[in-house]
């Protein structure tokens, strides 16, 4: 991976609707060869998808979580089957240390961080975060 190359996926996770044209100009290449940089980039899955940022609060989801759970009787798989069919979760990993996976929701109320939480007893036990503010 080239300089260049670390310039343009910079770029794109900044803000992945930059068109090739302005990431050409940034990074001193032509529109086509930005285009067969990504497309290699692509094709060696260093670049898996584009995405976007969401402002959760002002789609009215006030609360955001951290939510570590402790498994219990080997349920790894239907956890994740479950975690999986949540709308709300922004990403969850499998983790080493006394938690077994950890997770981020966001919630519209209270009542809901407890009903998603009362779900969750029957796989393991949890471990709440509430998020006050974003840092970095």
């Amino acid at each position: 991976m080239d300089l260049t190359n670390e310039n343009i996926i910079n770029l794109l996770a900044k803000n992945s609707k930059l068109s090739l044209h302005e990431i050409g100009k940034e990074v001193n290449l032509s529109t086509p060869s930005v285009r067969e940089r990504i497309n290699k980039l692509i094709d060696s899955k260093i670049i898996n998808r584009y995405t976007i940022d969401i402002n959760y609060k002002a789609l009215g989801y006030e609360i955001n979580t951290i939510i570590e759970v402790e498994i219990k009787n080997n349920l790894y798989k239907d956890f994740t089957e479950f975690i999986n069919n949540q709308s709300n979760i922004d990403f969850c990993y499998r983790i080493s240390g006394e938690s077994c996976f950890i997770f981020k929701a966001h919630f519209k109320n209270m009542a809901d961080v407890e009903s998603l939480i009362d779900k969750i007893q029957f796989f393991g036990h949890t471990k709440s975060h509430f998020i006050f503010s974003e840092t970095v």
